[in-house]
């Protein structure tokens, strides 16, 4: 994969403080590298912020799919 850079991020939606601690928890929770959920969430929220329509909840949904890809990528042998 290739790493996404901090451009990636709208620009008319920077990605919520918050979603720091997002980050750092599903880090955690996964035990996985920082950087590796920082990166999968970047490209998520990017994805779904270009998308949306209604902006409230795009960190929510992010949060959630990244989960679900390190699950994936855990399942599959790859992490």
């Amino acid at each position: 994969m290739n790493p996404v850079p901090d451009a990636a991020q709208s620009a008319h939606h920077p990605r919520p403080i918050s979603d720091d601690a997002t980050i750092t928890a599903l880090a955690k929770q996964t035990h996985t590298s920082h950087d590796v959920v920082k990166r999968l969430y970047e490209e998520e929220f990017a994805a779904l912020d270009d998308k949306a329509t209604v902006k409230k909840f795009v960190h929510v949904i992010a949060g959630r799919r990244v989960k679900q890809r390190l699950k994936a990528m855990k399942a599959s042998g790859r992490h």
